[in-house]
């Protein structure tokens, strides 16, 4: 059996920028700053998520960065490791997790999607594009590169779609909203057409930004609970409600870092509410949204060690969940692609298709 991640990331360095931005953007390309305590923190287009450490309950400075002069340890990952610039310590860490392939996801640009500036946006992710598929080339048998678009500016997200196939790009990441604006939007169907053409994998990833909802809490946890999960589910409403699966048919969808337990659950409520009349759900798709789950085009992450991960498989579908590890991130959990291997809770043919098959159906490796 081959083990495949699905959803493993890396810190962005400043030199992906220094050395790739465009010249006419080159000058609002991203920068890292260091606090006292030596923490690195992003700043773009003059923002930053960064709040000072004296306030209380505030997200740990540096979460999305690089490690600067404090390393942060619970990474339990080297800094070359972490940022992709020592690839003999990322596949040295790869097989110590049991991991075959990896396919890699950015950490300061998941939230690219929420950012104003579409058209910088873009600039960023055409750099990133660049450095990670040059990174993962390096290695083309173990690391996979995942390109990045922002929804922000739809002509040039759908025009970097086409390129990243022609770098030999095998996905793009999208966030499950992109600002104020649904993954349906009317906006979006430019994006959507392109990569329906060339049949382009689409990964809806994991984001702190949601509408209101990212501001409604200025503790990290709370915010955390609830701002991480909802533009997942938010993707996932639009990508099953809206009849975008019926006007493009050949795209698929892979909704990462989101666990896997609400998905039953929301599964049943929009279910529901297709067969009430009084919703209309008739007006957008002609079947309960749950049925596109039997076409083939729709996918979860999963982690090794869900306690309810038997339990959601069994009832909602072993040809839907592929493993992710989100190494190097702090608060992943060690070794789940052996813990799932080795789990008495499921047939050894389920935890294959886990662990191997379905990523190969969404990836098309």
């Amino acid at each position: 059996m081959m083990i495949i991640d699905g959803d493993g990331q890396f810190f962005e360095t400043e030199e992906i920028f220094d050395k790739h931005m465009e010249p006419a953007l080159r000058n609002y390309r991203p920068r890292l700053l260091t606090d006292d305590q030596g923490h690195n923190f992003w700043v773009v287009d003059g923002q930053t998520p960064y709040k000072r450490p004296s306030i209380k309950g505030a997200g740990a400075p540096g979460t999305a960065a690089p490690p600067g002069k404090a390393l942060q340890s619970a990474r339990r990952a080297s800094p070359g490791s972490q940022t992709l610039t020592n690839l003999k310590d990322r596949l040295d860490d790869l097989d110590r997790e049991s991991i075959d392939v990896q396919y890699i996801y950015p950490s300061f640009l998941l939230h690219v999607n929420a950012w104003p500036d579409g058209i910088l946006a873009m600039g960023v992710c055409r750099a990133y594009n660049n450095w990670l598929a040059e990174a993962c080339a390096k290695a083309p048998d173990r690391l996979k590169a995942v390109g990045v678009v922002s929804l922000q500016d739809p002509q040039g997200a759908a025009k970097e779609v086409s390129r990243l196939r022609d770098m030999g790009v095998t996905a793009v990441m999208i966030n499950g909203t992109a600002g104020a604006k649904r993954l349906d939007h009317p906006d979006h169907e430019v994006f959507f057409a392109e990569a329906d053409r060339l049949k382009m994998p689409i990964a809806v990833h994991f984001s702190l930004q949601f509408p209101v909802v990212d501001k409604l809490f200025e503790h990290h946890f709370p915010n955390r609970v609830l701002a991480g999960i909802l533009p997942i589910m938010a993707g996932l409403t639009s990508v099953l409600c809206s009849g975008l699966l019926d006007r493009y048919k050949n795209l698929k969808f892979a909704f990462l870092e989101g666990g896997i337990s609400w998905v039953p659950a929301h599964l049943e409520r929009m279910d529901d509410h297709f067969e009430n009349p009084r919703y209309g759900a008739r007006d957008l798709i002609s079947h309960p949204p749950s049925e596109y789950l039997k076409s083939g085009r729709i996918f979860f992450g999963c982690e090794g060690n869900e306690s309810f991960l038997a339990r959601v498989v069994a009832e909602v579908g072993e040809d839907l969940f592929m493993f992710s590890s989100d190494y190097p991130h702090a608060d992943r959990a060690e070794g789940t692609a052996r813990l799932l291997h080795d789990r008495e809770d499921m047939p050894s043919a389920v935890r294959k298709k886990l662990l191997e098959d379905n990523a190969r159906h969404f990836y098309g490796l």
